[in-house]
């Protein structure tokens, strides 16, 4: 499918970012990559693991907006996977509220993830 095709490409634009040290938009295309992953319907197990993985890069490298982007999938993914679901619901809270604080573009993150997470349910 054409979103699975740029899994592998997204993982190399991150690698060339962080040779660049353009880290900016590595981590740019390592979120892409960790939302496609789950939109294209990789086992839940391997995206948390992946995205614990991304959180940590993001903490090293500094990149707290694109941190917070891995935290709103991350929660989320969690939250399907029946861990710790109230402790992900305040988070997800939590970064909906700052959003709308800072008027930046995380609220839509939010919001898209929470949509997922309640058509699940249904």
């Amino acid at each position: 499918s054409p979103l699975q095709d740029t899994i592998e490409p997204l993982l190399k634009g991150y690698q060339v970012g962080l040779e660049l040290g353009d880290n900016d938009r590595a981590c740019y295309c390592l979120v892409g990559r960790m939302y496609y992953l789950f939109f294209t319907g990789r086992t839940l197990g391997s995206i948390q693991q992946e995205l614990e993985a991304a959180a940590n890069v993001m903490t090293q490298l500094k990149q707290d907006e694109n941190e917070l982007k891995i935290t709103i999938l991350l929660s989320s993914v969690k939250k399907l996977r029946g861990l710790d679901a109230e402790a992900c619901d305040e988070m997800l809270d939590s970064i909906l509220a700052s959003a709308a604080e800072t008027r930046n573009n995380l609220s839509a993150y939010v919001s898209v993830m929470k949509l997922e997470v309640f058509v699940f349910f249904q």
